[in-house]
């Protein structure tokens, strides 16, 4: 309860800071600061900023609470100012004096968040290239997104993994974990962003691959990083979710899919993040090793789209899974919601073509060599020209055709499958 009232206490003091700062809160000698106020907006409105800097200076002084404006002006102020000088030490100095106006206004303001994210980038950009700085600049940034979470400006992603990899390659201050810790934060943040849609989708896309490659200039992390260093956290804590996109991320980019620990974390993220590609992808490595995971998987994509060729790809991974005219049902079943699926009529024609021993009968050579007949005809809507050649080469000859009292063009069914075909021959 007393954290509750603890909690209340701080959103109220918070709000009441901004609430203070919307109004004009003018002090006791209002002519002055009226007068200042209309000197330093005129120059700042006519970028003449050093003309700004003193009327403004008055007013930060006297009047700290006058207005969020003279924060918002007093950015705009000191980065004209440091963008205008060549000397160093005078930049170092305003760099120290913009760091100051962000730290005024939080202090009479409120506003934490947005302004410690701006005063984060802002000491990023003035300061990266130093390297006695760079240790507060990643300060900075940690302090930025715990306080934003996953609502932080999207700029802020490359600079943050930028600050990070500065850190671990000047000053050698980073462990793998310490960097892996903060790349999640960061990644965690652009996809949510991703997922929140608008105009900056597109970036924070380019943003990704960026951000894993600066990781990657730091960090080779392969498959045995993998197992040594997430692995045994895994194995602690088998339903992490975080943990585990990071184990399937790596280890598919390094390539090692095959591996068991690669499956398991497929497994957990499917399990809690319901996703039709994952579940397709867990059903094809399941295929060959665990039949019934394999189709458990097919199901479970197939419940989470609604696309058709998609519905029909996995109608036909189920197929693959059954034989005889358990798995030509569920090819039939593919072609019903996706008729232009060539894959669903090839899958129908190599199930039958590989069907010859188990449906002959052994008395008629003509009936028996109906599966390819039969097999022909799917390839041939399949638009599968080398199956439909060899499948040619599989039919009756003319002198087989005639022998058991049959002709060419003559209608007949295949019992095994009960689909009826076109006689032709061989020669």
């Amino acid at each position: 309860m007393k954290r509750i009232f603890l909690l209340a206490a701080i959103c109220l003091q918070t709000y009441m800071l901004q609430a203070q700062c919307n109004d004009w809160n003018w002090p006791e000698d209002k002519a002055t600061a009226e007068e200042k106020n209309v000197l330093y907006t005129d120059a700042v409105r006519n970028d003449n900023f050093a003309a700004a800097q003193k009327p403004h200076l008055w007013l930060l002084q006297n009047a700290p609470k006058l207005n969020t404006s003279i924060y918002i002006n007093g950015e705009k102020i000191y980065k004209g100012l440091i963008d205008a000088t060549d000397d160093e030490t005078r930049k170092a100095a305003l760099v120290d004096s913009l760091m100051l106006i962000y730290d005024m206004r939080i202090e009479n303001c409120g506003e934490e968040a947005e302004v410690t994210a701006r005063k984060a980038y802002q000491f990023y950009v003035y300061n990266i290239r130093q390297k006695d700085k760079l240790k507060e600049v990643l300060e900075h940034f940690d302090k930025a997104y715990d306080l934003n979470g996953t609502s932080i400006p999207y700029y802020m992603h490359v600079p943050y993994m930028s600050a990070v990899v500065y850190n671990k390659k000047y000053l050698d201050n980073l462990t793998d974990m310490e960097i892996l810790e903060r790349y999640d934060k960061i990644m965690e943040a652009v996809d949510y962003q991703i997922n929140e849609g608008g105009k900056y989708v597109e970036k924070l896309e380019d943003y990704k691959s960026k951000i894993d490659g600066l990781l990657v200039s730091i960090i080779d992390v392969d498959c045995d990083f993998v197992k040594t260093n997430l692995a045994p956290k895994f194995k602690e804590n088998p339903t992490d979710l975080k943990l585990a996109k990071k184990i399937f991320a790596f280890m598919l980019n390094g390539k090692c899919t095959d591996d068991p620990l690669w499956l398991e974390a497929g497994q957990v993220i499917q399990e809690k993040e319901p996703n039709y590609g994952l579940a397709k992808n867990l059903g094809i490595k399941f295929k060959d090793t665990d039949k019934a995971k394999a189709e458990k998987y097919f199901n479970m994509a197939l419940s989470l789209t609604e696309d058709p060729s998609q519905k029909s790809d996995m109608y036909i991974q189920l197929g693959s899974l059954r034989s005889g005219g358990a798995a030509l049902e569920l090819y039939q079943k593919a072609l019903s919601v996706d008729p232009n699926n060539k894959d669903a009529y090839n899958a129908m024609g190599y199930a039958i073509s590989q069907s010859y021993n188990s449906c002959k009968k052994g008395k008629d050579p003509v009936e028996d060599r109906g599966v390819f007949l039969l097999a022909y005809d799917f390839f041939s809507q399949a638009g599968n020209s080398r199956m439909m050649n060899s499948m040619k080469e599989q039919f009756p000859s003319t002198e087989e055709i005639f022998t058991f009292n049959h002709e060419k063009g003559q209608k007949i069914t295949v019992d095994c499958w009960g689909r009826s075909t076109t006689i032709r021959s061989r020669d």
